[in-house]
């Protein structure tokens, strides 16, 4: 009697996955429960005590859901429908129990004046919810409508603009806007015979119809009609709807270019081009998915052998693809390049080449860097030396010298000894009086183109000094 269960995966308490809580965790419970079958239950009235537990009314539905549970938080039952005093784990995956069950009836206060001859139907705020297709996507399927505790799908005629009402839907559904209408064949037809390919649960037969397409809340847009198990059933595709369509680049350079693939289940394939749609919007989009930049180039390849296979996709973006169709030959492929926001650098070898070649040219610095630089002072210092300022010419051995004693004799009187004794003994013409004139001499005679000649003046004087 204490057992404590919920009901999860709607905005509603009263129905979703059945849970149940044991050895200290929530615990989702296999639909093979209490000796069901997949695809048979037993009269869903028996589990109104799961109902009751949970403040509702009647059980309504009791169903397989189309998604598998994780091993270790699920289980199975045993006993008597709705008992959960004989459980156990479950270690092999299996299909969740859904569990629908009517909303509570709305407890009044007793009247204090005579009740109207007629009573209001008992309400309940109005709800969508979407029963999954074959593809089981999320936000993406059949459209069943609840008012109160009348719940049913709609019916929908193919000529009717459902766009406004679509993005209405798909906002109370919180999944994003409205994509398109999903064609969707007669009601009875929607229900698979084959176990393998179930919905998660059958949808409910047509109970509504649309009232205003262009409504402004959900208690305008349908209208109550009579149940109906055939007719053509509402379906939509929000652009909420999960998984997305994964791509990738291959045989590029780089992981921003190649050729364009997408994912369909488990395999990888071409995604083949739609020459209807013109334009940068898939290819950008798929650069995105890249973390790559914006899209560089484009262009198609050869569709190359007839077998050639792949998949294309109706829909302008990817992201707006809930199916793929499968293409078996004459797949033209696109090559795309984006912007590579992290271009390579330096190679890894260019670098330790680069610090290998830095460190050599530091250790030669070292061991030849102090030998050199004697060498170099060295050989300035031998240059200083030979830098020698003083008389040149055939004899370097001479030394000149000034008799401070010598006195200056008129030229009157003996014109002749002062031309012959000593010519360095006289004053010389100009007005600037040397205290070395040999010396100067000898420096100006340097200077010029030295003369060997036998009648040079400078072996004559030296031959009367003598």
């Amino acid at each position: 009697p204490g057992f404590q269960v919920q009901l999860t995966g709607s905005n509603s308490r009263c129905q979703g996955l059945l849970e149940v809580h044991l050895w200290s965790t929530w615990r989702t419970v296999c639909s093979q429960s209490w000796g069901q079958s997949p695809d048979q239950h037993e009269d869903p009235s028996q589990a109104s005590r799961v109902c009751q537990k949970l403040r509702c009314g009647e059980a309504f539905n009791l169903f397989p859901s189309a998604h598998f549970n994780k091993p270790k938080n699920q289980v199975i039952c045993r006993g008597s429908l709705g008992s959960f005093s004989n459980c156990s784990s479950e270690l092999k995956r299996c299909h969740p129990l859904s569990l629908i069950c009517l909303e509570p009836q709305t407890t009044r206060p007793p009247p204090t004046t005579p009740p109207p001859t007629t009573t209001p139907e008992p309400t309940a705020p109005p709800r969508l919810q979407l029963v999954a297709g074959p593809w089981g996507l999320h936000c993406a399927g059949v459209v069943e409508f609840y008012s109160g505790s009348l719940g049913g799908t709609i019916s929908y005629d193919a000529q009717e603009s459902i766009r406004s009402l679509g993005n209405l839907m798909c906002l109370a559904l919180q999944c994003g806007s409205f994509l398109k209408y999903l064609p969707l064949p007669e009601a009875e037809e929607t229900r698979p015979q084959d176990p393998g390919k179930l919905w998660e649960h059958r949808p409910l037969p047509i109970r509504w119809k649309i009232q205003n397409s262009s409504c402004a809340s959900l208690e305008q847009c349908f209208r109550k009609i009579q149940p109906q198990e055939s007719g053509q059933v509402l379906g939509i595709v929000c652009s909420g709807f999960q998984p997305k369509v994964q791509s990738r680049l291959v045989g590029g350079s780089g992981m921003c270019e190649g050729t364009v693939e997408v994912r369909q289940s488990t395999q990888w394939a071409p995604l083949c081009d739609s020459s209807p749609l013109k334009g940068t919007a898939r290819w950008e989009e798929v650069c995105q998915e890249q973390q790559c930049g914006s899209v560089n180039s484009y262009h198609m390849l050869d569709a190359g052998e007839k077998t050639s296979r792949g998949f294309s996709c109706s829909q302008e973006k990817l992201s707006q693809c809930h199916e793929l169709w499968e293409k078996k030959a004459h797949c033209k492929r696109v090559f795309v390049t984006c912007q590579d926001p992290h271009p390579a650098g330096l190679a890894a070898g260019t670098v330790v080449s680069i610090i290998l070649a830095l460190l050599l040219l530091a250790g030669l610095l070292v061991v030849f860097g102090p030998l050199a630089y004697k060498k170099l002072v060295k050989k300035f210092r031998q240059k200083k030396q030979r830098q020698w300022i003083g008389p040149t010419g055939m004899n370097q051995n001479m030394s000149f010298h000034r008799n401070h004693t010598a006195t200056v004799r008129s030229q009157v009187e003996n014109p002749t000894a002062s031309h012959v004794d000593n010519e360095y003994s006289q004053p010389p013409r100009s007005s600037y009086a040397s205290a070395y004139p040999a010396l100067e001499g000898a420096l100006h005679r340097s200077s010029t183109q030295p003369d060997n000649s036998s009648d040079s003046d400078y072996d004559l004087h030296g031959a009367q000094r003598l």
